[in-house]
């Protein structure tokens, strides 16, 4: 019998149990004219990482994007390289998931992974219909490093929170 099919559905979940990955072959399509993979292709391949990864936390229902933080990039990705994203679930609210999402790229005739970018996004956790927003099981946190990691997803929290606000203000001035 699959035990996890008795899993109690509220019960905290593991970071580690939210990791995901996904991995592509870079082709001239998703590139500019100077052979690099445009950003935009990266930032939509890292929300549907983090989308998979914030889903899994959930377990159940829809998630949506609810904003991306702090995508920072590295180095250029080229035509023709593998490029690898990593999610993982660091930061859960009553309805909102964060994950951090890392990419790699490798080149295929010389192997090696290395980082090229590395940020966060934020989802909510909706209905199945994708209309309600519903409660999100807890973050496991038992370790001094699960301490820090909550910490810190904290303050990017209220960072998040106060960007919001500020866009609210201004929501009128481009009308």
């Amino acid at each position: 019998m699959d035990a996890t099919r008795n899993e109690d559905p509220t019960a905290p979940r593991a970071a580690i149990d939210s990791r995901v990955s996904l991995s592509i072959l870079t082709t001239p399509g998703q590139a500019n004219p100077f052979g690099t993979l445009h950003g935009g292709v990266m930032l939509r391949m890292a929300d549907e990482c983090g989308a998979v990864s914030a889903l899994r936390h959930v377990g159940k229902g829809q998630v949506t994007t609810a904003a991306m933080d702090s995508m920072t990039f590295l180095c250029p990705v080229y035509v023709g390289e593998r490029v690898e994203i990593v999610a993982e679930v660091t930061h859960v609210g009553r309805t909102s998931i964060e994950t951090r999402i890392e990419i790699y790229a490798e080149a295929l005739h010389h192997p090696g992974r290395r980082k090229v970018a590395s940020g966060y996004a934020l989802y909510v956790a909706l209905d199945d219909e994708g209309r309600r927003p519903h409660e999100v099981p807890r973050l496991l946190s038992e370790t001094e490093a699960d301490r820090l990691r909550d910490e810190a997803a904290a303050a990017r929290q209220a960072v998040r929170l106060a960007r919001r606000e500020e866009a609210k203000r201004h929501e009128a001035e481009f009308l």
